[in-house]
């Protein structure tokens, strides 16, 4: 496998793919294998190298970098998946990325007695009591997992998935999600926006290499259809829910005062 992006006749071979085992490769070769990949897809369309070497590496890689220390890998490998597969297809059986990569984030080293382990969520606890933690951003690898569900869901499994998501009973978690609908809701309320246009200032929802994905790749980024199961699925739960939620999350003080305030929009649904 070559690099994508280069000039003269001098190409970059990424050679150590055919020689040191996948588990044995450093994170820093691994990212720069899967940002070629990405970047090199999408700005020059397929080539078969870059193809095979990413349906070689996933498998593999979501195997290896479950830990949430890994949780930069995976967001570039679901984002080397997106421009992989920039449209769902019907003819196409999502079902084992989505039983992977996809639940990557529900790995048991981000879990104990169904609640987050906040040592892995955002940046991690700050340093001093009078520093802010961050809550009106969303875990970059939350976003991806979310959107990649989305994405690639058949429509009519969504209303059961968007169950299991809102069956959770963390704050941390609700804080999360209620966060992630307000700051993504022009991709999947009406789609005139794609991961490119995510801002990275509060509240950021985006996740590496997220600007690559973009209306290049293809005319939106969640199908009309998968859209509108999510929007038919999601109102009647907010309705019931919402004021619930807010009410746990403002039971910790500085989810109340970091992430409440960036909960937009979501009564108006």
């Amino acid at each position: 496998m070559g690099e994508a992006w280069f000039m003269g006749d001098d190409r970059a071979m990424f050679d150590y793919l055919g020689t040191v085992p996948v588990d044995e490769l450093s994170d820093e070769q691994l990212d720069n294998v899967l940002s070629e990949i990405a970047s090199g897809t999408r700005n020059f369309g397929h080539m078969d190298e870059w193809d095979d070497w990413f349906a070689y590496l996933l498998h593999r890689l979501v195997a290896l970098k479950q830990a949430p220390s890994q949780r930069h890998l995976i967001e570039l490998l679901t984002t080397g998946f997106f421009i992989q597969h920039p449209q769902r297809d019907d003819d196409t059986d999502y079902t084992n990325a989505l039983q992977t990569l996809g639940q990557v984030i529900m790995g048991p080293s981000r879990w104990r007695d169904g609640r987050l382990i906040l040592d892995h969520v955002l940046n991690g606890p700050p340093a001093g009591p009078s520093e802010a933690w961050g809550w009106w951003n969303v875990g970059g690898d939350l976003s991806v997992s979310l959107f990649f569900c989305l994405k690639y869901l058949h429509p009519q499994h969504i209303k059961e998935w968007l169950g299991s998501v809102f069956a959770i009973g963390d704050p941390h978690w609700r804080a999360q999600i209620l966060v992630w609908l307000g700051a993504t809701r022009a991709l999947w309320d009406d789609g005139s926006a794609f991961p490119s246009d995510l801002k990275n200032q509060p509240p950021d929802a985006g996740w590496t290499d997220s600007m690559l994905i973009d209306g290049k790749l293809a005319p939106a980024f969640i199908s009309e259809e998968n859209r509108s199961a999510f929007k038919e699925a999601l109102r009647p739960v907010l309705a019931l829910r919402l004021d619930d939620w807010l009410a746990s999350i403002a039971q910790v003080d500085y989810l109340e005062m970091e992430a409440v305030p960036y909960m937009v929009g979501l009564h108006d649904l």
